[in-house]
């Protein structure tokens, strides 16, 4: 196939993270939907020197996700796999990351691990999530002027995801520190990985024996994800081997990270967007009854995780293209949020937006564990500003970190108006 970027990509590169410096390309994706919707993209930019291809609408996006030709883990020949571009070692992520590994072994997982993260145990922590966004938003009010992102996002989603983990509160300054500095396996700013995020995801890795140690000794599950994780297991006449410690290990890896990241990004660019419509931030706080549907309209308009990687377990035919057994296929979420022939105006942020059916989360047996967990942070964080903050105002240049697997916001300088009396 060609080396050459098709026109209609207008020279933009999906492979190249530093296109990604100034937020994700919706002017790309919305030709692409019109002229190309299931699209070969040439290895451009990719570290093993592979083209890809790209899917752009929403209704192709749910059936492929929806289709079992098309693996989390890997197949069709490769030896990698996993849910980026670049192909992630089979056995050390691929296959091992519940976001990497297909069913029926990914459901015997998730149905182990549901009840933590299900909106009834959730809820019951409602008090102690509403502390840490109460302490962080009245800080930043404290200031006047605050980078909310990293200042309040940051160290909100990571310590709530941290508490649903089950860690221990003398550790949150450190958890905070390690999940600030990378997105998933990269380090924030570049978008790559290098020795810095090598150094913390070895330390975060260290981190995660000693809490499973720790859950086993106290001998009981609390009712938290690592006591999940460490004390219990697949069963034993599901047909699948138990889980190993080196999965138990890299479960905590991966929900510190990407349990925190998605949701953290969600927020920040949703608040630059009521800040940037005050009209719809002022109807919010005259009419709380329209808070729900402003945190669905964040979680479309913001599209945290843009797209996902699956793998072709053979030969297929997909949208009239030809698809070979491990070939890679990429799904832009962030694209299927935008789709024309689903969302009225769909560049439009409004809060009052209905039917909302985003694919924020996914979709599929794949769709995010955590949604729920994010869905209640987005409320607690917006009701506390909601209660104390009369304006939002944009107070220098907003900063995006070139990444095309996150939607990132390194910093967002704003103003926060104290609500009158």
């Amino acid at each position: 196939m060609s080396t050459e970027l098709p026109s209609v990509l207008d020279g933009y590169d999906l492979s190249d993270q530093s296109r990604f410096a100034e937020g994700f390309p919706h002017e790309v994706f919305a030709r692409l939907r019109q002229e190309a919707p299931v699209l070969w993209h040439p290895r451009g930019q990719t570290k093993d020197g592979e083209g890809f291809w790209v899917l752009s609408r929403y209704a192709d996006m749910k059936a492929a996700a929806e289709d079992e030709v098309f693996s989390s883990q890997g197949g069709g020949g490769r030896e990698g796999g996993g849910t980026h571009i670049d192909d992630l070692k089979t056995g050390v992520h691929a296959g091992i990351l519940i976001n990497m590994v297909d069913d029926p072994r990914h459901e015997l997982i998730k149905d182990m691990v549901s009840p933590p993260v299900a909106r009834q145990a959730v809820e019951a922590r409602l008090p102690e999530l509403r502390s840490v966004a109460a302490r962080l938003v009245q800080q930043a009010l404290d200031k006047g002027h605050a980078d909310f992102q990293p200042d309040v996002t940051a160290p909100y989603t990571i310590e709530c995801v941290a508490r649903v983990l089950g860690a221990p509160e003398a550790d949150m300054a450190q958890l905070i520190e390690w999940a600030t500095a990378v997105a998933g396996l990269d380090e924030r700013a570049t978008g790559r990985i290098n020795q810095s995020s090598q150094e913390v995801q070895y330390a975060i890795w260290e981190y995660s024996k000693k809490l499973i140690a720790d859950k086993r000794a106290a001998g009981s599950d609390t009712g938290d994800l690592m006591s999940v994780m460490a004390c219990q297991n697949i069963p034993a006449d599901a047909g699948e081997p138990p889980l190993s410690e080196y999965e138990r290990e890299a479960f905590f890896n991966l929900v510190l990270l990407a349990g925190s990241e998605p949701p953290r990004n969600a927020l920040a660019t949703g608040i630059l967007a009521l800040a940037e419509h005050p009209e719809q931030w002022h109807a919010l706080r005259a009419d709380r009854s329209l808070l729900p549907g402003a945190v669905e309209e964040i979680l479309r308009w913001s599209s945290p995780t843009p797209y996902n990687r699956r793998t072709a377990t053979r030969d297929t035919e997909f949208g009239g293209a030809a698809i070979k057994a491990g070939e890679k296929i990429t799904f832009w979420w962030a694209s299927a949020n935008r789709d024309e022939s689903v969302f009225t105006d769909p560049t439009r942020f409004d809060i009052r937006r209905s039917p909302n059916p985003h694919l924020a989360f996914g979709h599929g047996t794949h769709s995010c564990l955590g949604e729920q967990l994010a869905r209640i942070e987005a409320r607690l964080l917006l009701e506390e500003l909601l209660d104390r903050v009369e304006e939002i105002r944009v107070a220098g240049e907003v900063t995006w970190a070139p990444s095309n697997k996150h939607t990132v916001i390194l910093r967002m300088p704003v103003e926060l108006v104290p609500a009158r009396a």
